[in-house]
């Protein structure tokens, strides 16, 4: 009895490592070795590819964006291109200078400058009321000074720029203090530079006023201008510009003058010292007011 059941112990230990052995065959069925047993058999050749797993979850929306943005930069582009062109437009009508405007008053030029046009000339000197100082220094005549709605000189820089080297005339229009007008009007006229001391030319005279630029001795014509701080003229004894009482101002002083359209403002009182043309008033009655401008062909 005792050896039975050893027999039957042993025959299902031997039972159970051949269940285990069978299997471990069984599980690794081409080559993996799963114990001591199977260890020698080595790796065998790869299996077939698994089927496809089943997709994942699908991912957030994305934002859909602006759907008016290509229109938005479309008419952007489209309002850049009509401001260029309107600008360009007003631009080419622009008028380059004063020669092609009929505008009386500050007129801005294609330049970006600004002029004082009257119906196709340019005013580089008013007087109107005294309101602005015309007593000054050379540096203030070479820049250009005054009001610009009023009474200025231009600058005799921007005259010679605006003249040398072209066709330009020259018009001188007069008042005296009971408003009464008269003109004078040159066929050429010029301005050098500062090198000459801004050197007249002025030649052709037509109008009413009578010729105080050209006549008698004192012609200014080819003259240096001359400043209350710069004697360029040609008397010997005296500075022109200030010799009478508060002075002539800058002008084309010759020994000394016919013209002096620069002087203090004023009724003159017999005294040689306001805005004088000789050939219309004489020395001792001055004028109220003066416009000289100029247009080049």
């Amino acid at each position: 009895m005792r050896m039975a059941k050893i027999a039957v112990s042993f025959l299902l230990a031997f039972g159970v490592v051949i269940v285990s052995s069978q299997q471990c065959r069984e599980i690794m069925r081409p080559v993996t070795v799963c114990d001591d047993v199977t260890s020698s058999l080595g790796k065998g050749q790869t299996g077939e590819r698994g089927l496809v797993g089943k997709a994942g979850s699908k991912g957030e929306k994305g934002d859909p964006g602006d759907p008016w943005e290509e229109e938005r930069m479309s008419f952007t582009s489209l309002a850049s291109m009509i401001r260029q062109n309107h600008l360009d437009i007003k631009k080419l009508l622009t008028p380059a200078s004063c020669y092609t405007s009929s505008v009386y008053g500050w007129q801005e030029l294609r330049s970006g400058e600004k002029a004082f046009c009257d119906d196709g000339w340019t005013v580089f000197q008013r007087r109107l009321d005294g309101s602005v100082n015309f007593i000054g220094n050379w540096d203030e005549y070479k820049s250009g000074f005054g009001n610009l709605s009023g009474e200025f000189w231009l600058g005799l820089n921007k005259i010679h720029s605006l003249t040398y080297g072209r066709l330009c005339k020259l018009r001188i229009e007069l008042w005296d203090f009971t408003d009464i007008q008269a003109y004078a009007q040159y066929s050429l006229f010029f301005v050098e530079d500062e090198s000459t001391n801004y050197r007249l030319h002025v030649g052709g005279y037509s109008g009413t006023a009578g010729d105080s630029l050209l006549a008698d001795s004192h012609v200014h014509d080819l003259q240096e201008f001359s400043s209350p701080d710069r004697d360029n003229d040609k008397h010997n004894d005296r500075h022109c510009s200030t010799y009478y009482n508060e002075g002539l101002g800058g002008w084309w002083f010759n020994a000394c003058f016919l013209s002096a359209l620069n002087a203090a403002w004023g009724r003159s009182g017999g005294n040689v010292q306001n805005i004088i043309w000789q050939s219309w008033k004489g020395y001792h009655e001055s004028l109220k007011a003066t416009t000289m401008k100029l247009r080049c062909d």
